[in-house]
């Protein structure tokens, strides 16, 4: 992945309008299986939570999310190419697609993934403050 440091990566998919015409509550599903598969992954502490939002919808919209979060092992630099590794391979078996970050700031490594045809964002963020590693994904604003 472009833009991965040793000590910090960030992965941000951010949503955009669902080209699939599926409906919320598929498209959910899909962001939860995608977020279940990335929780695989070995993290210290790890923390894997789905929700939904309105925030930023029209009215009678809203938007799936599913984070996750946890820490690297001791051997952080090691473990942070393991876990970046991981994470292209995931991304990548998945169908996302690198999209357009902020980069490298204050720091913290910005990449951005997108599995546009539904609409679906990640965003994926390794730093040295715990936690370590955060992964948000959310869907675009979606009528139920």
């Amino acid at each position: 992945m472009r833009g991965v440091g040793a000590g910090v990566l960030v992965l941000v998919v951010t949503a955009a309008g669902c080209a699939s015409g599926l409906g919320f509550a598929d498209t959910a599903r899909i962001l939860r299986e995608d977020g279940t598969t990335l929780s695989r992954i070995a993290l210290t502490g790890k923390n894997a939570r789905a929700t939904e939002d309105a925030t930023g919808c029209p009215a009678g919209e809203r938007r799936a999310a599913y984070t996750i979060t946890g820490d690297l092992g001791p051997d952080g630099a090691a473990t942070s190419a393991a876990v970046t590794s991981a994470l292209a391979t995931e991304f990548q078996r998945m169908g996302y697609q690198e999209g357009e970050g902020p980069g490298a700031r204050f720091g913290v490594n910005v990449s951005v993934l997108e599995k546009t045809s539904l609409g679906i964002t990640f965003t994926v963020t390794l730093r040295a403050d715990h936690p370590n590693v955060e992964i948000a994904g959310r869907t675009g604003c979606l009528a139920p």
